[in-house]
Formats: structure tokens, sequence, C-alpha cells
């Protein structure tokens, strides 16, 4: 131990200095006290550190549970009906009010079904995770039975034909078709981007909490969670802007390059 007025160090039975001979009489039971006191604390602070161990570990499987891969559900028959079907009947719909009842330019029809499709996507993805390759089917089908079925009514208006004539023609249909799946596509990409999004704050909670518990650098665990949700929101919000600006491309550049 150490003397408490020269603070030499001494033998722990010594009752009186060798240094500075002074009495250690009444400071021992202090200074022994003071040590079981520092033995207590130890182990305590041994017991504190394995909680925290274990909390730590329960917070990291909850997180990471939270966080797996959802599993795919395949779309009902509400599904179809209010985000497949509903789209399709109203791009037939206003194709038959544009072109058949108002004939009007039909670079308003371009821009209507650039906009029906997306909000039918992005409700679509937004609420469970669909099989990437029936979202692929849906969109595929739904716009072109949606181009397939205004060539129909415009034919038995007009009395044209059905299909297309002619690679000018097909081109056009082919681009009409894929400017209104992209609008679709844009839809279950923010759709997408909505669910991840909230599966990410309620593991955000979990992660920052275990942050916090572990170590004192919660702050920089915050700083580096943002980083990294800025580049998810980035690499979604590109994805989506590419989608629908192909989409605007695909189907207003056969109206106005004429």
């Amino acid at each position: 131990m150490h003397c408490p007025y020269c603070v030499s160090d001494i033998n722990d039975g010594a009752v009186v200095c060798p240094v500075c001979r002074r009495d250690l009489y009444l400071f021992k039971p202090l200074l022994e006290r003071i040590d079981v006191l520092e033995k207590q604390l130890a182990a305590q602070d041994g017991v504190l550190t394995d909680l925290r161990e274990a909390s730590a570990g329960i917070a990291v499987e909850e997180a990471g549970s939270s966080l797996e891969d959802e599993t795919e559900v395949l779309p009902g028959a509400a599904d179809w009906l209010s985000n497949w079907l509903a789209p399709l009947a109203l791009l037939l719909l206003t194709h038959g009010l544009i072109v058949v009842v108002y004939d009007l330019n039909t670079i308003y029809l371009r821009v209507v079904s650039l906009l029906i499709p997306l909000p039918f996507g992005l409700l679509l993805a937004a609420r469970q995770r669909r099989p990437r390759w029936l979202l692929a089917f849906m969109a595929i089908s739904m716009s072109g039975l949606a181009v397939l079925g205004m060539s129909v009514l415009t034919s038995l208006v007009d009395g044209t034909p059905i299909l297309p004539m002619g690679l000018r023609e097909w081109r056009e249909f082919i681009e009409y078709a894929a400017s209104i799946g992209l609008s679709f596509v844009t839809g279950l990409i923010i759709g997408s981007m909505s669910r991840q999004k909230a599966r990410v704050q309620r593991a955000a909670g979990l992660s920052v909490a275990l942050a916090r518990l572990v170590s004192n650098g919660a702050e920089k665990t915050d700083q580096f969670q943002a980083v990294v949700k800025r580049f998810n929101d980035l690499g979604g919000t590109l994805t989506a802007a590419g989608t629908t600006l192909a989409a605007v491309y695909a189907g207003l550049q056969g109206v106005i390059g004429k």
C-alpha cells in the first residue's frame, strides 16, 4: 500500500511508515475499507460488462432478423383487380374519351398514360414484397394489352387495322407500350423504396440503442447510419428517375418527333 502522508510504497501490514515515521494506525482501517470497495466496484463493473454484451447480442439478433429479406408474397385476386386490371381499364377509358369522344391531340393521351400506371405500381410494391418475375409480367402484360385494346377501339371507330402496319407503326406501338410499362415500374420502385424505408426505421431504434449500450460512440454510429441511408435512398431515387425519364422519352418522342 501507499503511505497517506508521503505516498511511499510500504508493506500492507505496517502500522508506522518506515520512510516518514508517521503512525498509520488511524488510517489503516480506512485504507482497507477503500481497498474492499474498489474490489467490489471492479466486480460490479465486470457484471455490468457481461450484461452489456448479452444485451448487445440480443439487440444484434433482433436487428438482424428485422432486416432479413422479406418473404415474397404472390398478389391475390384483389391485388390483380385493383393494381393491374384497374389501370388497364383506366387507360382504355382515357383513350376512348380523348381520342374517340373528344378527338383531342394524342399528346394528351400520352401524358395521361404516363401518370395512370405509376400510383398502382406504388401501391402494389409498398405493402409487401412481390416476386420480380411476376411484377415484370404484370408490367409487360398490362402495357401490351392497354395499347392493343386502344388499337382495337380505334379500329372499331375508324376501320383501321388492329395490328400495326410497317416498321414505323410497330416501333410506335412498342414505344408506347414501353412508356406505360416503365411508368408502372417506376411506381414499383418508389413503393419498394417506401417499404424498405419503413423497415429501416423499425430497425433504427434497435441499432441506435445497441450503439449507445455497447460504447460511447453513438454519435459516430448515427452518422454512419445516416450516410448509409443516404446512399440507399440515392440509389433508389436515381433508379426511379431513370425509369421515369425512359417512360417519358418512350411515350412522347413518337408524338413530338413527328
